[in-house]
């Protein structure tokens, strides 16, 4: 869809936030009939007092389902709640301010897609870093922190790297130039209502009723399910190998640098050295598995964007093969994601000290399923860096990666990152 599929028509607001929010003066300068706002949850944000958001007509959900024609909806609303479950048989539209910035303004550039279970922050980042070092005016937006119809990044650029979520690409209706998938895996499982739905919302980047990816799909090494859900599609992806490397660098970093260089060298760069994809694996990029300073020498490492258990498992993994110690802190909200991946990689673990300092709302249970010794139960993560410096031997690793997303209540993920830092840093 795009903006102008909006015009005479009774437009739903789902929620609001920093996307819908930002999205709004657009939506209403397409002259819609009329628009109005859901917001059923008590916690969700309000729009400030007498901003454009404020003005709107207030519907609950039900009455809103029976009179809109077409639904904007905020990434994380739950699209599948049962009151919109017949919205779409009755001639409605959904959509999200992503897909309609894609329709409206997207048409003339090169729009990459970068989406995956876990690595996809990281590899939007390295993709922006890379093409800027390579002189290519480059715009990056999306789940990655700046809402599409928003300030603070290059709306204008000829080139536009666009982090997807599974919640945003669940209505996506157009398809993108070129697709970077760093893994695949489950995730958002209730909101996706299983996960054989969560694949299918997820992969609609790559083949919609828009079409199918031109530019062809890059996905990296040791992907997950990444490979056999494309193939699945009638396409076939390109694997993208990794360079070797200290063992130092994680070896998921090392995959994501050469996949991002990948994407460069798809956007017309030369292709980028061995060398260079060593140097972005090792820049720091806090929340991604990004050491950071502690107290002693104790090996700390920010990795608060780790929101399922495939990416804890993965940074517990690099750090079993560097034979570090390690107490991890767990927990954050209850996405019913299978822990299986978590818990094996604790059973190779062996003889090896790995234990756990668990955090609201899902860190106990994590370490009891998984099987990894529980030092502490604590509801911040400043208290959970203190149980853990207390209880850390000399050489062991401190690592923050709940497994799981930041609960609503508590914040984001830079929030937690944030917190975990600056306790580090007071104790050193």
């Amino acid at each position: 869809m795009d903006l102008a599929d909006l015009r005479a028509r009774r437009v739903v607001l789902l929620g609001l936030g920093a996307d819908n929010e930002s999205a709004l003066p657009e939506i209403v300068a397409a002259e819609p009939s009329q628009v109005r706002l859901v917001l059923d949850d008590p916690h969700a944000e309000q729009p400030e007092p007498g901003s454009l958001g404020d003005s709107l007509e207030r519907i609950d959900l039900e009455a809103a389902a029976g009179w809109g024609e077409v639904f904007v909806r905020a990434p994380g609303f739950p699209r599948y709640a049962p009151a919109l479950a017949g919205v779409l048989e009755r001639g409605a539209s959904m959509t999200t301010p992503l897909d309609l910035w894609v329709g409206t303004h997207g048409a003339d550039r090169t729009l990459v897609a970068v989406t995956g279970t876990k690595g996809k922050s990281t590899v939007t980042t390295m993709v922006g870093h890379l093409a800027r070092a390579h002189g290519l005016r480059v715009g990056v937006a999306g789940n990655i922190g700046h809402a599409v119809f928003g300030d603070g990044w290059d709306s204008q650029a000829p080139i536009v790297v666009l982090e997807v979520s599974s919640y945003q690409a669940a209505d996506l209706h157009h398809v993108p130039s070129l697709v970077a998938l760093p893994f695949l895996a489950q995730d958002h499982v209730s909101w996706h209502g299983g996960v054989r739905r969560y694949i299918s919302d997820k992969l609609r980047v790559v083949r919609n009723e828009g079409g199918v990816v031109a530019g062809g799909v890059l996905v990296a090494e040791e992907s997950g399910r990444a490979v056999e859900e494309i193939e699945a599609l009638g396409i076939t992806p390109v694997v993208v190998p990794a360079p070797s490397v200290e063992r130092e660098v994680p070896a998921q970093r090392v995959r994501n640098a050469a996949l991002a260089a990948a994407v460069v060298s798809r956007l017309g760069v030369d292709q980028l050295t061995d060398d260079e994809v060593r140097a972005t694996a090792r820049m720091s990029m806090p929340g991604r598995l990004d050491r950071c300073d502690g107290p002693g020498d104790l090996f700390c490492v920010d990795d608060a964007l780790a929101s399922n258990p495939n990416a804890t498992a993965a940074a517990l993994s690099w750090l079993r093969g560097l034979d570090r110690p390690t107490i991890v802190l767990l927990g954050g909200q209850d996405r019913e994601v299978d822990p299986a991946p978590l818990a094996e990689e604790a059973q190779r673990w062996g003889g090896a000290e790995l234990r756990a300092v668990a955090l609201p709302d899902t860190g106990t249970d994590l370490a009891r399923v998984c099987g990894i010794p529980l030092v502490a139960a604590v509801e911040t993560v400043e208290e959970a860096v203190a149980v853990a410096l207390t209880a850390a031997g000399p050489g062991t690793a401190v690592l923050f990666s709940p497994a799981a997303a930041t609960p609503s209540r508590l914040g984001n993920w830079e929030r937690r990152s944030s917190d975990f830092r600056s306790a580090l840093a007071a104790a050193r």
